[in-house]
C-alpha cells in the first residue's frame, strides 16, 4: 500500500468507520465482550496471561491484514467503477 493510501485508510478507520457500524447491537456486544474479557483475565495464571497475549497479538495482526485487504479491494473497485 502506498503512503497516500495508508493515510486515507488510517483516516477512514479513525474518523469514518464507526458511523457504518450497526449502533444497536454492535455497542451491546462491545460492552459484553469487555465484561467477558475482564472475567476471563481474573482467572488466568501468569503462563495463561502470556499465552493469551500471544494469541491476541496474532489475532490483531490478522485483523489488520484483513482490514488492509478490504481497503485495497474497495480502492480498486472504486477505481474500476470511476
Amino acid at each position: 500500500m502506498t503512503d497516500f493510501m495508508q493515510i486515507i485508510c488510517d483516516y477512514l478507520l479513525e474518523n469514518r468507520c464507526k458511523e457504518f457500524l450497526p449502533r444497536e447491537y454492535y455497542w451491546h456486544y462491545t460492552r459484553l465482550a469487555e465484561k467477558q474479557e475482564s472475567a476471563l483475565l481474573e482467572t488466568l495464571s501468569d503462563s495463561q496471561w502470556e499465552l493469551l497475549d500471544q494469541y491476541q497479538t496474532t489475532r490483531n495482526t490478522m485483523h489488520s491484514h484483513e482490514l488492509e485487504a478490504m481497503f485495497l479491494a474497495a480502492w480498486q473497485t472504486s477505481r474500476e467503477l470511476a
